[in-house]
């Protein structure tokens, strides 16, 4: 939990309702405005030039660098055969490239690149000696561990050997790289939270199987990929490293979901007329007057399909616009809830959010943004029956995007489908899901009080889903239930959505990664060990793209041009699954967006990138 706020920080808020308004003084608001998220292009181009540079000249140079490299390897290989000598073999030329070679220079220049890019832009791990030798040590580390993985897999003659050593150093490589960057940007202190519920050690149990096999699932499609591949000269280097982590994702999607709906088949809901409690509907709004009328209309037709009590409260956030006046407009047209208005100085959404939960009167409160609404059809009442079990601590009601046209709405349609219809059940299923998205939510208001409200920074949506789990709530979501969204609708726009919320996440699994070291990582833990291996996966298929037009460009491998071959395999494998959710979504028209899907991973690492560059020092002091 955040640390309480001194008497300074408390704030006077206005609420608005039927009976006039009133003031109150509540400690929970933070009067401080956000401070705006700092601009880091140039921590991306500069990690990308590094990046380039660093993987050109290890190319160039490679018959002599790596020629020491090898015997460095015979070195180990003798000392972990000795006093036998070490039968291993290993030539350095340049058709090895072909191979495994490339893996381990492609995450040395990955590594230069990142901190080239944090030395040049934030000088953040150079100005603190500590860091350095932590830095120093991870590259160490990372050359140790190929030396040594070197040593013992080019003893033992044959393909099988040769391909579990690829995916051991790519997995080692991206290890390495994600420590690397965990290393160089600053994090909030780890919040400590003591679990309420008891051990559920089968809840690991069930995602390591199904972890296992849709690893499993995934190499043996790969075996039978890999033979018709030898055929068109496809290196199995590459198929590997582009289909595996692919095929695994998409056998845990589908595997995980099966077993989510299962496990709601064991656990059935009881109807709305026998569970119906009191529903306050939180909407934070700043500058939202172009929405705001929308979203509240939405909020009480909706309340016409529940049986039970409902209030809407809008928290407006210091808005400098007609917000406040086109809210108050609005509740008082109610015609099925009751409205409310609480006033607050700007301090950001958490503020607004915790603004509200200070004067809200439901037992359950569910969150609506202020430039979303809610589907006329479907409503939000399917959301509320998760809560009569007492395991369910958050449920997020499906989210589409609210406009068709242009070209960031479809990609946004294609990643709902893929993220929220096929991996967010699976994740629930496996307690691996560390989010549940904030527009469209809902959580006990009882437990949002008592563990502080949310956190004064972007990312508040993540971090109260991992800290509702870290108490042993399940997550959950519910498709009968709908809201739609604003979705930026440029690169601009959609840039500065994206870097918030990825440096956001990262926030929030960084405050809360003890979940994962502790004695119960099945409450929360396991989402954090999720996105982690995310992070690993995203490495991987960042660089190895750029790496293998570097290998085309410099060295000229002929035999890389069938790299274009397993695109379309995996635009294929994504695209099966994709295509199915985007037809039970009603979204026809995005279908032929599919093969742009790929394009779309790629600028949303980007904005990974760059959010890295933004949580250096300075950022600190949003958290401290």
């Amino acid at each position: 939990m955040h640390p309480p706020r001194s008497p300074e920080e408390t704030a006077t808020v206005r609420l608005f309702g039927r009976a006039g308004s009133r003031d109150l003084v509540w400690p929970g608001v933070n009067p401080i405005p956000p401070q705006p998220i700092p601009r880091a292009r140039a921590f991306v181009l500069v990690l990308l030039a590094g990046f380039t540079a660093a993987a050109t000249g290890l190319l160039l140079a490679y018959g002599t660098l790596f020629g020491i490299y090898d015997r460095w390897v015979a070195a180990v290989g003798g000392l972990l055969y000795w006093p036998e000598s070490w039968p291993g073999v290993y030539a350095a030329h340049t058709a090895s490239l072909v191979v495994p070679d490339y893996i381990f220079p492609m995450y040395l220049a990955g590594m230069a690149g990142l901190l080239l890019a944090d030395a040049v832009v934030t000088r953040g791990i150079f100005s603190f000696p500590r860091r350095i030798l932590r830095a120093v040590a991870v590259l160490l580390l990372y050359t140790a561990t190929e030396l040594l993985l070197d040593a013992l897999f080019f003893t033992v003659p044959g393909i099988p050997l040769r391909d579990l050593a690829l995916l051991l150093r790519a997995f080692t490589g991206g290890f390495y790289l994600l420590l690397l960057a965990l290393l160089i940007v600053h994090l909030p202190p780890p919040m400590r939270i003591a679990r309420r519920g008891a051990r559920r050690r089968s809840e690991i149990a069930t995602f390591a199987a199904v972890a296992s096999l849709s690893l499993l699932a995934a190499l043996v499609s790969i075996l039978l990929l890999l033979a018709a591949g030898h055929a068109f000269g496809i290196p199995t280097v590459f198929t590997l490293l582009l289909l595996l982590p692919l095929l695994t994702l998409t056998a845990f999607g589908t595997i995980g979901r099966a077993i989510y709906f299962q496990q709601l088949r064991e656990h059935p809901r009881p109807s709305l007329a026998d569970f119906h409690p009191f529903v306050s509907i939180g909407i934070p709004a700043y500058n939202e007057e172009e929405w705001i009328e929308e979203a509240i209309r939405s909020a009480d037709r909706a309340a016409a399909a529940y049986p039970g009590k409902v209030e809407i409260v809008v928290g407006n956030d210091g808005s400098t616009d007609r917000t406040r006046e086109r809210a108050l407009q609005t509740l008082a047209g109610l015609e099925h809830a009751q409205g409310f208005l609480v006033d607050l100085p700007h301090g950001g959404k958490s503020n607004a959010l915790n603004g509200i939960l200070a004067v809200a009167r439901g037992e359950i409160f569910l969150r609506l943004d202020g430039d979303s609404a809610i589907s006329e059809r479907l409503g939000f009442a399917a959301m509320i029956p998760h809560f009569a079990d007492p395991e369910v601590g958050g449920v997020q009601g499906a989210i589409h995007p609210r406009q068709r046209e242009g070209w960031t709405r479809k990609l946004r349609a294609l990643e709902i489908a893929w993220m929220h219809y096929l991996l967010r059940p699976a994740g629930m299923a496996t307690r691996s899901a560390e989010v549940i998205d904030g527009l469209f939510s809902a959580f006990r208001r009882k437990d949002l009080l008592e563990i502080g409200g949310y956190v004064p920074w972007n990312g508040e949506d993540s971090e109260i889903s991992i800290r509702i789990q870290r108490l042993g709530y399940r997550i959950r979501i519910e498709f009968g239930a709908r809201a739609y969204e604003d979705v930026p609708p440029n690169y601009a726009a959609l840039r500065r959505q994206r870097v918030r919320w990825a440096r956001g996440i990262t926030l929030a699994n960084g405050m809360h990664y003890e979940a994962l070291l502790g004695p119960n990582p099945e409450y929360g833990g396991l989402g954090i060990l999720y996105w982690l291996l995310g992070m690993v996966r995203s490495g991987v298929r960042s660089l190895v793209y750029l790496f293998l037009l570097l290998l085309l460009v410099v060295l000229g491998v002929p035999a890389l041009l069938g790299v274009a071959a397993l695109l379309v395999v995996a635009i294929g494998v994504r695209g099966v699954p994709l295509a199915y959710f985007l037809i039970r979504m009603g979204r026809w028209d995005v279908l032929p967006w599919i093969p742009f899907f790929p394009i779309a991973g790629a600028i949303k690492q980007s904005f990974r990138f760059e959010a890295m560059g933004t949580l250096d020092a300075r950022a600190a002091r949003e958290y401290m």
